[in-house]
């Protein structure tokens, strides 16, 4: 088996790494999740954070475990095998925290705005200088997703067109109607949530070395949900000859 790099890592630590560049093969799935898995997402981080909606009752040293994301080396990119649905998620989450706070100028919502513009967009080694907004630290190149254009889009842009119905489209605009709510109802919570999902909600990264290895790993991990078929893995392999 090849190299392994394994270690938990919180929300803001994997994305704002400087590496960070991930790639969604074209091999893998569509998007699936829908309104209710978000639902389900947000209401759950919602209660790990802000406890009987008393943000004091929450102890720092918590921790949400939202799962694994298994990726291999591939051409200087880490290519994702498993965890997919997850991290789409959680940048859709976080590209709709952005843009409610586009125009907010206080320090505090300031930094927050900076922490979110490096885990979605790629800056220069030391994290510093305006970003490139078309560099996004995720790809996606779902030969199968004729909506992955518009996750894209939606991560650039922070806005969904008239007309689309795509999960990505219908879950951002699902996490903006939920962000809002959260503003009008707690305002001065708002911060205090954002920055817990980006320190205490912990993914575990596994990084390899090869396909294979990523592979089995994903093999064994994955208890829930449909696994990756043999024709699946065979158009890998296609796709990469």
């Amino acid at each position: 088996m090849s190299n392994l790099n394994i270690g938990p890592k919180n929300v803001c630590k994997l994305l704002s790494d400087s590496k960070a560049d991930f790639l969604i093969p074209d091999y893998q799935r569509p998007y699936a999740w829908g309104e209710d898995e978000c639902a389900t997402l947000w209401d759950d981080l919602r209660s790990f954070a802000i406890p009987n909606d008393d943000q004091s009752q929450f102890d720092r040293n918590d921790e949400y475990f939202l799962g694994p994301i298994v990726t291999f080396k591939n051409n200087g990119k880490q290519e994702i095998i498993d965890g997919q649905q997850r991290l789409t998620t959680i940048m859709l989450l976080l590209r709709a925290f952005y843009r409610k706070f586009q125009s907010a100028q206080d320090d505090k919502t300031k930094e927050a705005r900076r922490t979110i513009l490096q885990c979605i967009w790629k800056t220069d080694e030391l994290g510093e200088g305006n970003p490139d907004t078309s560099e996004l630290k995720i790809d996606s190149e779902v030969a199968s997703d004729d909506d992955k254009a518009e996750f894209l889009s939606i991560l650039r842009d922070g806005t969904v067109q008239g007309g689309w119905k795509s999960n990505y489209a219908t879950n951002f605009k699902f996490f903006q109607e939920q962000i809002n709510a959260f503003v009008d109802s707690y305002p001065t919570y708002t911060l205090l949530f954002l920055a817990r999902i980006l320190n205490n909600v912990i993914l575990l990264p596994i990084e390899t070395e090869s396909q294979d290895t990523a592979l089995r790993i994903f093999s064994t991990l994955n208890d829930r949900g449909l696994p990756l078929s043999d024709a699946d893995i065979f158009k890998s392999q296609f796709y990469r000859h």
